[in-house]
């Protein structure tokens, strides 16, 4: 076999059983977010927001972006597979939501930098209401500023892949860089910040004195809330840095002569950057909050317990009133007798 069949069985591989599990996954781990941070003792709290609006940004991600790409390895020759309508509506889908999932990820960053900042006025960003209102402006921020997307990119000739062409393709692979690299600084930016002014904090409060409740209430629930927003920002800087370096690369190369196998080389590694690496970020953060956060975890034993308590609940009522209703039927039969 040449490189160039032994990438593409590779990436077979990596869509038609890697991906499909991290498909399943990805949708219970995204609703098992979703359930968790819409708890009311969360719900409240501005950053859970941002999370669940990130949950729910990914699960867009995951029904609409990745079905086509597992149904298209599956069923190559379909023919709706290879129509423009198709090829821009799904450009642009992907690309919405995931600018909408990084969006709300800075916001959340933001969110805990302002939360333990010295400042007052800083302080004041940290509101429920604002992240409300912060929410649908990004959302439709990201409606629309990206309506290039599904009016350019399209099949150029029979048998290629989606993408643009001609000076287009210049444009978006700087514009693209620029809208992925931004938010990925943001990210480590206000982390650090955040992570700043926690310590800061935690070095106020005097040893040996009781703890207020803004002290408690900021080393406790919110630091268990950063160190769940640092995990998804590493996640997010690791899967997504490829992206603008590969938008670069091509824009830069596009004029090069290439070979065969540089050409699957640099195929395969557009399909990681693009496809695989981006979808399994959007599939991995509950898990990754699960390891690590031991806090996060134990969050989520006590509201599995509790959901399975309330399920069994109104099972143990019927019980006990079927129950009653027989011994009531028998108390009767027996008076009559």
């Amino acid at each position: 076999m040449t490189l160039t069949e032994d990438l593409v069985l590779v990436q077979t591989i990596l869509t038609r059983y890697v991906l499909v599990v991290c498909f399943i996954l990805g949708i219970i781990g995204s609703i098992c977010n979703l359930l968790f941070f819409c708890q009311k003792k969360l719900r409240s709290n501005s950053c859970s927001i941002y999370f669940i609006a990130t949950s729910i940004f990914n699960l867009v991600v995951i029904l609409i972006g990745m079905s086509p790409v597992l149904l298209v390895s599956f069923f190559p020759d379909e023919p709706i597979f290879k129509t423009s309508a198709f090829c821009k509506t799904r450009a642009y889908t992907i690309h919405v939501f995931l600018m909408m999932s990084r969006s709300s990820v800075v916001l959340a960053c933001i969110d805990r930098f302002a939360l333990c900042s010295s400042h007052a006025h800083v302080r004041r960003l940290n509101n429920q209401r604002l992240a409300i209102l912060l929410v649908i402006f990004i959302t439709l921020f990201w409606l629309i500023i990206p309506v290039h997307v599904a009016i350019f990119n399209d099949i150029q000739m029979p048998g290629s892949p989606c993408g643009a062409s001609g000076i287009y393709s210049i444009f978006y692979s700087i514009y693209a860089a620029t809208v992925t690299a931004i938010p990925l600084v943001m990210m480590t930016i206000f982390s650090f910040c955040a992570l700043n002014n926690l310590r800061n904090v935690r070095m106020q409060i005097r040893p040996g004195l009781p703890d207020t409740n803004e002290s408690t209430r900021i080393r406790k629930r919110d630091s268990q809330l950063i160190t769940i927003l640092i995990s998804e920002v590493v996640i997010y800087v690791v899967s997504t840095v490829w992206f603008p370096i590969n938008s670069i690369y091509s824009t830069i190369t596009s004029s090069v002569h290439k070979n065969a196998d540089r050409t699957a080389i640099e195929g395969f590694i557009r399909y990681l950057a693009l496809s695989f690496l981006l979808f399994f970020n959007s599939c991995a953060l509950f898990y990754v909050h699960l390891l690590a956060s031991k806090a996060f975890r134990r969050d989520c034993k006590q509201f599995i317990f509790y959901l399975w308590k309330k399920r069994q609940h109104p099972q143990a009522q019927r019980s006990s009133g079927e129950s009653a209703t027989n011994r009531n039927r028998i108390n009767n039969t027996q008076t009559q007798i």
